[in-house]
């Protein structure tokens, strides 16, 4: 009877566990990202991060950098969605600004991450979500997703940003 209890705590458990956050690890990053990132100064190299986790399952899109100017360099990763239906609402995006500043938390709400970093919500509208957050390094990470006629939260912006990974 023993066993038998402690299997069915362990079904429903894995039942009502949050399965919705879809992997897509730093080696599954096409081959053409790898080689636009070695293009940039070996500083930045060695700061950049990536999300590896989302609420949905998700392909590399896009990848642009600015160059540098006045010290100051952006990089964008944008994702898609493999869910053909979300594809056409969800548009996610990481930004990070090196050698830039994060706005004042003061009039945003807060959203404390796993790492202990404070990130800010920036946007929280019916189709606009920004959050955005200072590493220790001091370079400004922004995660937004626009959406319509699906449903983005606020965990799911911190699932994201708890994610990061290096690219090195």
């Amino acid at each position: 009877m023993k066993k038998i209890l402690i299997i069915l705590l362990v079904l429903m458990n894995g039942a009502c566990s949050n399965n919705s956050a879809y992997e897509l690890p730093i080696k599954e990053y096409p081959q053409s990202f790898h080689q636009e990132v070695s293009k940039l100064p070996k500083d930045i190299q060695d700061k950049i991060k990536v999300p590896t986790e989302f609420p949905f399952d998700v392909e590399f899109f896009r990848f642009s950098t600015t160059p540098v100017v006045e010290n100051i360099v952006y990089i964008s990763v944008e994702f898609e969605p493999l869910d053909s239906e979300l594809s056409n609402k969800v548009n996610l995006s990481f930004t990070t600004y090196y050698n830039d500043k994060v706005d004042s938390s003061n009039s945003y709400e807060s959203i404390k991450l796993n790492n202990g970093e404070l990130a800010i919500l920036k946007k929280d509208e019916e189709e606009l979500k920004v959050l955005e957050w200072s590493d220790k390094d001091g370079d400004v990470q922004e995660l937004a997703v626009m959406f319509r006629d699906t449903e983005i939260t606020n965990e799911d912006l911190k699932m994201m940003a708890d994610s990061l990974n290096s690219v090195k």
